[in-house]
């Protein structure tokens, strides 16, 4: 139920409920096992008691929460639910309470409708329901082939029997690209109900790199700044070492390594650099060698 309702008090709400689902005053009395009178003394207004049983069967009858039939809250959906309700184990209820997942992901995972339908398909992959008709399949392949090699001593048999046996198909194949392809449509589909704001993370980034250029810079000839990688790699650790689980190995580790890779990667740009250069002083030597044997 998604609707929200009007405040109001028990009676109010029971009336409302009532007229709702179209549940008549002998059929509640019925459900939740008390006698019509005192349900109607109720709804009448003749008796303000209905008995703490009687609200949590009434809650029960409607799937409603409590809170929702004494007023608390104007949404009837229930939020506390029994494990054996919900068919969770009692690992994945201790899971989800204790944060071993995260149960915002869960959630979202849940409202989705592809991932919904993804517990089916994941239920008929444990069960073989698909991979039993393939397993099926492929002995009939695996039969005929035999058939084919042992009956007939031609070429054109051993062919045959090559190709039946190429229609085989690993038993879980279908179910597991089904799988994969129904999942990642489901996180995509999550993921877009999210969105993404990139430039939360981009203004501060860009801040930080100019702060680091200038500090890089700092009394350096702006035509031929000279930046050296451990100066590059010093200012990156002084950046981080301030975030919350970060120590000092960490930060050593981090530090030999970016210097490592700056270096080598500047190595070889000049490297690369060096070997452009060559063919053009080859070329400006044969031009100029060419230019003394050059006969008048």
């Amino acid at each position: 139920m998604e609707n929200t309702f009007l405040p109001g008090t028990v009676r109010q709400r029971l009336a409302d409920l009532m007229k709702y689902h179209k549940v008549s005053q002998t059929d509640l009395a019925l459900k939740i096992g008390c006698g019509d009178s005192l349900l109607s003394r109720f709804l009448t207004g003749k008796t303000n008691k209905i008995g703490d049983e009687n609200i949590i069967r009434i809650a029960r009858v409607f799937n409603v929460s409590t809170d929702f039939l004494l007023g608390v809250t104007n949404v009837p959906d229930r939020k506390n639910y029994e494990i054996d309700e919900l068919g969770l184990s009692a690992q994945a209820a201790r899971n989800l309470y204790t944060g071993k997942v995260n149960a915002q992901v869960v959630n979202r995972l849940l409202e989705s409708p592809r991932f919904a339908e993804l517990t089916y398909i994941l239920e008929q992959y444990f069960n073989d329901t698909i991979a039993s008709g393939f397993a099926a399949q492929n002995q009939l392949y695996a039969t005929l082939d035999n058939l084919t090699r042992s009956t007939v001593q031609t070429d054109a048999a051993k062919e045959a029997a090559k190709d039946i046996s190429r229609l085989r198909t690993p038993a879980y194949q279908a179910d597991l690209a089904t799988i994969e392809a129904q999942f990642m449509a489901a996180v995509k589909e999550v993921k877009k109900e999210i969105g993404h704001d990139f430039t939360v993370q981009q203004a501060p980034t860009k801040e930080a790199a100019e702060r680091m250029f200038t500090e890089l810079t700092k009394g350096e000839d702006m035509g031929n700044p000279k930046v050296t990688p451990e100066q590059v790699t010093e200012l990156i650790i002084d950046s981080v070492a301030g975030m919350d689980g970060v120590n000092q190995e960490a930060l050593d580790k981090l530090s030999q390594a970016l210097t490592a890779f700056m270096q080598t990667t500047l190595d070889q740009a000049a490297k690369q650099e060096k070997d452009d250069e060559k063919p053009e002083q080859r070329a400006a030597l044969r031009s100029g060698t060419e230019g003394e044997y050059e006969r008048p």
